[in-house]
């Protein structure tokens, strides 16, 4: 991995990367893609990658940060819900669903391949900044609503969220028996842990 610091560059080219980098990721898988085949896709010299991202890993956490804001746009409806608890267990479920029609999902519940995608989601800053442009607000309007405890301290259960999601997307068989128990998990066990 290649760990150059980043130098100014143009967003608008940064874009253009992060558009050719989809379906060469989504060709090659997360473990195969190469930096050169993103800039030949994207019409850039390799060296022009390694001004906005560090590398493969940090190229992989923005992308990964786009489909977190697409993944908020479709989940809009749902969080304007009025906050009961069971909206809240709903807005889980639409939110694992939104997350299944992630471009790489297949890609990354291969067992060689999910250990090393847990370590760039939980060890990605960026990636807990877009999760708490999301959740921060929702959880706000359930403290507020008095459905979700007042003291709850929001990046810590925004962290758990993740975790819990990323285990029942990962290993749906494990936490619940099977996909027709998860609103049960969910309900007892997740939205349980946030109420007021």
């Amino acid at each position: 991995m290649r760990n150059m610091p980043i130098m100014t560059a143009s967003p608008v080219t940064r874009a253009r990367i992060l558009t050719a980098a989809r379906p060469v990721v989504d060709r090659f898988t997360v473990t195969k893609f190469s930096m050169e085949d993103v800039a030949r896709a994207a019409g850039v010299a390799r060296q022009t990658i390694y001004k906005h991202f560090t590398g493969r890993d940090d190229l992989l956490v923005a992308i990964f940060v786009e489909q977190l804001v697409e993944m908020r746009r479709g989940l809009t409806r749902v969080a304007a819900n009025e906050p009961t608890a069971g909206n809240l267990v709903r807005l889980f479920e639409a939110e694992l669903d939104e997350a299944m029609k992630f471009q790489f999902f297949d890609s990354m519940l291969d067992p060689n391949v999910a250990p090393r995608m847990a370590e760039l989601v939980f060890g990605s800053q960026a990636m807990f900044d877009e999760r708490n442009r999301t959740w921060f607000p929702i959880l706000q309007r359930y403290v507020d609503a008095g459905i979700v405890r007042s003291n709850l301290d929001f990046a810590a259960a925004v962290r758990w969220i993740t975790y819990q999601e990323f285990w029942l997307l990962t290993h749906p068989t494990v936490l619940t028996g099977g996909h027709e128990n998860r609103s049960t998990y969910i309900r007892e066990f997740v939205v349980h842990a946030l109420l007021a």
